[in-house]
């Protein structure tokens, strides 16, 4: 696991057309063994398990971002409880660290729900914040 320089993961969020500037970083935690016995933890569908996650209210918001502990940042949707984040995803794999995370955007459920809808039946996901650019200029810088 690589955590990144906060100077690399700016490169790396303006490479994808995304203000680097605005995007504020955010720790994910681990969340308590027993929450996590309860979450949606399907493997590698982080987007999945956070929206049901949140539907099923174990989880508040649907945060969506960049995971940094990679080389290389993810897209990838976690959840949020009070003021804090967490990845069931990841966390189900075992042995997991906090790590930084470049947060774009939240949702409640309802307006998870109603977006995943005009997307398809897809949660949000970052290509989705693309096609309604013009509600995220604080943070895309331009269309890919």
């Amino acid at each position: 696991m690589t955590q990144l320089t906060l100077e690399a993961i700016r490169e790396q969020l303006t490479e994808l057309n995304f203000n680097a500037e605005n995007i504020r970083m955010i720790t994910v935690e681990a969340m308590d063994d027993a929450l996590l016995e309860s979450c949606t933890t399907k493997e590698d569908e982080s987007f999945y398990n956070s929206y049901m996650n949140v539907i099923y209210q174990k989880g508040e918001r649907y945060v969506l971002g960049y995971r940094c502990n990679e080389e290389k940042i993810i897209d990838q949707a976690i959840i949020k409880i009070g003021d804090k984040y967490f990845d069931p995803t990841e966390q189900s794999k075992g042995d997991f660290k906090p790590y930084q995370f470049a947060f774009l955007t939240e949702f409640k459920v309802f307006d998870m729900m109603k977006n995943a809808k005009s997307n398809k039946d897809f949660p949000p996901d970052v290509d989705f914040l693309f096609t309604r650019a013009k509600h995220y200029k604080n943070i895309i810088n331009k269309v890919k």
